[in-house]
């Protein structure tokens, strides 16, 4: 494994992502909107795509084996996913605060819609609090975000992958 490839590519892979994020922001789309969250995956998933075949072409002289695809994806995701979940708190935290407000707000609503009394969605609201905080969303995130990340890894790997036929040949 070349680290400081799959480091460099993780980079990209997390600029990607902001930049989507924040194109999506400036463009004023709701980011709990289902379109929007599937525009987001798409990107996600086309991105990781894109570096981990790169990491084949360019690194590995087109040959990976299942693990080897598995681990790199691991890695880029890893590193995409601090970077944009670094980038996340920053936003939360200093751009646009008010976002946290915003969530819940839609979880009041939300809850009010599936029918539940006003205070139930108070109660609600109440208990996620602690979790509705910069750095706790932002945690939160990253681990979601690298759970999706294994479970795309092992789908792009399994796509990707291509056993060198003689494996003992100098690369």
């Amino acid at each position: 494994m070349n680290y400081n490839a799959l480091m460099n590519y993780g980079t990209f892979y997390g600029v990607l992502l902001i930049i989507s994020s924040l194109v999506i922001y400036l463009l004023g789309f709701d980011s709990s909107d289902t379109v929007v969250s599937i525009i987001s995956l798409l990107v996600s998933i086309a991105g990781l795509f894109y570096f981990m075949n790169r990491y084949k072409t360019e690194v590995a002289n087109g040959f990976l084996s299942f693990s080897q695809a598995f681990r790199s994806g691991l890695m880029i995701t890893l590193f995409g996913g601090i970077l944009s979940s670094f980038y996340n708190w920053i936003f939360m935290s200093f751009i646009d605060p008010s976002v946290i407000e915003k969530a819940k707000v839609a979880s009041y609503e939300r809850a009010i819609s599936s029918g539940k009394t006003e205070e139930m969605a108070i109660k609600e609201i109440e208990m996620a609090e602690p979790f509705m905080t910069p750095i706790a969303m932002t945690i939160i995130g990253l681990i979601v975000f690298i759970v999706m990340g294994v479970i795309i890894s092992l789908v792009i790997s399994a796509i990707i992958k291509k056993d060198n036929p003689n494996p003992f040949q100098e690369a």
